[in-house]
């Protein structure tokens, strides 16, 4: 791009509830960023999504933006991701791609070498590595402040009441359930934290029984400084869990929250003692949609400047390889008092330990 232009021109493509609940609200906001253009196969939604934010140029083809925008979000379904971006960066457009990265490994590397070729960017949207407690949560372990990592221990789970304007979430494949959804953002989060990309599932257990899983357990090793770590994540769209990331280490436990906030606390000894608190200085609210305006901003400065400072899709790749690593060893979850009618009805016996 040229650095005479004052502001990064940009399309999204997907008018769904992360389009107009975070991208546009944050792009209204960034002096150096315009969206021109919004994309969908549902025109009308995508009319009453851009009515409210001055766009005037609503389509329902993505190729009709080639030579009109610096640069795509692409906020659809999972399945399309891959084919939507390399089309665009093989027309020259920059990529901003949301969680998942893609449907599988092979879509991720396709893309991930597509952006290399045509040197555009190809960024994804892992938000949450810019939070405060994330980023602070990973200084802390670079130090060792802990020693030896002996285990970690991660929940996150809610009722959903995510505003879906599409059914993908919900759609069996490997793109539908928690694991890819949450999972994209909690395995991400780790690896980033620990600063590594080897990483193995051990085991997934999960509610899918022909359909989709929406609660999984699974136990992740990961190798760091030549030590491997073991741990488990929770995840689940059907009850609230504890919704933090224990690290635990020789010289105590750390504790954040999931999603990110201005607190972290530190066990020096165990989990039954006091814990020290650590805040930011001069501590301000959390800003809604604060990490969305970072990550943009950060994206178009790197246009601009070129620049990285975003999340690189390579990064996402281990992430998309974890994913289908708990498709490949899941195992289901069953109730003490349910697993004999479950043997009864499907003729097997269940593989796994029980639940109750």
């Amino acid at each position: 791009m040229n650095q005479s232009k004052e502001k990064v021109k940009f399309a999204i493509v997907g008018s769904g509830a992360i389009t107009e609940q975070s991208y546009l609200p944050v792009a209204e906001m960034i002096p150096n960023v315009v969206v021109t253009h919004l994309i969908d196969l549902d025109v009308e939604r995508a009319i009453d999504v851009a009515r409210n934010y001055q766009i005037f140029d609503v389509i329902s083809d993505y190729r009709e933006i080639y030579g009109k925008v610096d640069a795509v979000i692409v906020a659809t379904p999972p399945n399309s991701h891959a084919k939507i971006s390399i089309d665009c960066m093989n027309h020259g457009l920059h990529v901003l791609c949301e969680k998942p990265l893609a449907s599988s490994v092979v879509q991720a590397r396709e893309m991930v070498e597509t952006g290399k070729r045509t040197s555009m960017h190809l960024a994804v949207g892992m938000v949450r590595r810019l939070n405060w407690s994330a980023q602070i949560l990973k200084k802390l372990i670079g130090s060792d402040l802990l020693g030896n990592i002996h285990g970690f221990d991660i929940e996150e789970g809610w009722e959903f009441n995510w505003p879906l304007r599409t059914a993908h979430t919900f759609q069996a494949g490997k793109s539908g359930g928690v694991v890819p959804d949450a999972g994209s953002h909690i395995f991400d989060l780790l690896l980033w934290i620990f600063g590594s990309q080897n990483a193995r599932v051990l085991s997934c257990r999960d509610d899918n029984w022909g359909g989709v899983a929406m609660n999984a357990e699974v136990e992740l090793e990961i190798e760091r400084n030549s030590l491997r770590t073991t741990g488990k994540v929770e995840l689940s769209y059907t009850r609230k869990l504890r919704n933090t990331m224990k690290i635990y280490g020789e010289q105590g436990c750390l504790e954040a929250e999931t999603v990110g906030a201005n607190e972290i606390y530190f066990y020096p000894v165990g989990e039954n003692e006091k814990p020290i608190i650590l805040k930011p200085q001069n501590a301000e609210p959390k800003i809604r949609n604060g990490d969305f305006t970072l990550q943009l901003q950060n994206f178009a400065c790197s246009i601009i400047n070129s620049s990285k400072k975003y999340v690189p899709a390579e990064d996402a790749l281990t992430t998309m390889a974890l994913i289908e690593e708990c498709y490949r060893l899941s195992n289901p979850i069953a109730q003490s008092w349910d697993i004999k009618h479950l043997e009864s009805f499907f003729g097997c016996k269940i593989n796994g330990e029980n639940n109750g």
